[in-house]
C-alpha cells in the first residue's frame, strides 16, 4: 500500500509499505478516506524529533472506514466511519481507569517514530489501531470528513487547553500563535465565555483570519505585552493559550498575563527543556499548565459542539490535495503558505 514516509531531513516520500495486520485483539484497521497535515508533523520533517528510521510512515490526523476488526473489539465493526485520537490508550490501566489516558502505560504516539511507541503514521491507504475501542471516534452522519478530520487532535487539542485555562465569561483571553490549532483555540475561548480574545502571530494572513471570526490582532513582535497591556487597561489577559511550543511564545505569554491569570501552553515543544520567566510567574501569581491533549476524555464535547454547529473547524482548510502530491503539500504547509492541508486518499 502507499503511505507518506519521511525520506530525509525536510523530505518525504509516497512509498509502497507493508500492508498492516491485526495484531493484537483489541485492533482495527481502517482504510484511510483522508489525512492531514499538523503543525507537529513539521517537527518530525524538520528531523527535530530525533532519529527515525529512514522511510518510516509518518502522519496522526485521520478520518476513515473501519475494514476489520479484532475478537475484542466491542464498540466498532466494519464499514462505519470513523476519525481517531493521535494516539492510543488501552483504557485498562490505573492512569485510563482515572481518564489520564496521555499518561496510559501503554501510549504510542501515530506516526512519530520508535521513540514514540513505534507506531506506523495514518497518511497512508490503511492503518492498525490499537485498542480500537479507546482510540477510534465514530463519526455521526451530521459530520462531514473534513470535520472529523479535526476531532482527533487539533480542535480537541485547541478545547483541551482553552479548558485548562481557567476561562471564565466575560475574561479577556490572548492566544498566542495563530496556526490552525491556534486559531480553534479563539473558538473554543469564545464558547467559553471569552468577552474578548487578543491574537497574536506573526505571520498577518493569519491575524486576518483571527480577526474574521472576532479576535482582535495584535503582531506577536517586540511590542506585543505593551499593546496587550494598552488593549486591557494595563492589566493583561486574564488567561493565556500558547499554541506554538518555543521559548519566545511561552515566555510572551507569561508577560502577556494578568496577575493571578492561568497559561496554558499546547504547542508542541520539540526540545526536552527551555529556559522560562520564572520570576514573573512568581511576582503575578500565574499558573502556568503545559500537557499533550487528553483526547479520549475531550473529544465527546468537541463532537458534539462540531455537530451542533458552535465549531467549524473545517473553514481552515485551503488545500486538498492528493497522497500522491504529499511532498509539494508539506514543503507548502512548511513556507506557512497553507493553513490546513487535507490529503485525499
Amino acid at each position: 500500500m502507499k503511505a507518506v514516509t519521511l525520506a530525509a531531513v525536510d523530505e518525504v516520500a509516497v512509498r509502497d509499505v507493508p500492508e498492516p495486520r491485526i495484531d493484537q485483539p483489541t485492533d482495527a484497521v481502517i482504510r484511510l478516506r483522508a489525512g492531514a497535515i499538523c503543525g507537529s508533523d513539521l517537527h518530525v520533517y524538520h528531523g527535530q524529533m530525533g532519529a527515525m528510521e529512514k522511510d518510516y510512515p509518518i502522519g496522526h490526523e485521520y478520518v476513515g472506514v473501519v475494514e476489520e476488526v479484532g475478537p475484542l473489539v466491542r464498540g466498532f465493526r466494519p464499514g462505519m466511519r470513523v476519525g481517531g485520537s493521535f494516539f492510543s490508550a488501552c483504557g485498562e490501566c490505573d492512569a485510563c481507569r482515572r481518564r489520564q489516558f496521555t499518561q496510559c502505560q501503554e501510549i504510542q504516539l501515530f506516526g512519530f517514530g520508535a521513540r514514540f511507541g513505534g507506531l506506523a503514521g495514518s497518511q497512508a491507504e490503511r492503518v492498525r489501531i490499537p485498542h480500537a475501542d479507546h482510540t477510534l471516534i465514530a463519526l455521526p452522519d451530521e459530520i462531514s470528513d473534513e470535520q472529523g478530520l479535526f476531532l482527533g487532535d487539533a480542535l480537541t487539542t485547541a478545547y483541551f487547553g482553552v479548558r485548562r485555562a481557567d476561562i471564565e465569561p466575560g475574561m479577556t483571553v490572548a492566544v498566542v500563535g495563530c496556526g490552525p490549532v491556534g486559531q480553534l483555540a479563539v473558538e473554543c475561548a469564545q464558547v467559553f465565555g471569552a468577552a474578548r480574545v487578543i491574537a497574536l502571530d506573526l505571520v498577518p494572513q493569519r491575524l486576518a483570519q483571527a480577526e474574521e471570526i472576532g479576535a482582535m490582532p495584535v503582531l506577536a513582535d517586540g511590542d506585543a505585552a505593551k499593546r496587550v497591556r494598552a488593549l486591557t487597561g494595563g492589566r493583561g489577559a486574564d488567561a493565556v493559550v500558547e499554541a506554538v511550543g518555543s521559548e519566545a511564545t511561552l515566555n510572551l505569554s507569561l508577560r502577556l498575563a494578568a496577575g493571578f491569570a492561568t497559561v496554558s501552553a499546547i504547542g508542541v515543544f520539540p526540545q526536552p527543556s527551555v529556559p522560562i520567566l520564572i520570576g514573573r510567574a512568581f511576582d503575578r501569581d500565574l499558573t502556568v499548565r503545559a500537557g499533550m491533549a487528553n483526547i479520549q476524555a475531550e473529544a465527546a464535547a468537541t463532537r458534539e459542539l462540531v455537530r451542533a454547529g458552535r465549531l467549524h473547524p473545517e473553514r481552515l482548510v485551503t488545500h486538498r490535495m492528493p497522497l500522491e502530491d504529499a511532498p509539494q503539500a508539506y514543503a507548502l504547509f512548511a513556507r506557512r503558505e497553507a493553513g490546513k492541508v487535507i490529503l485525499n486518499v
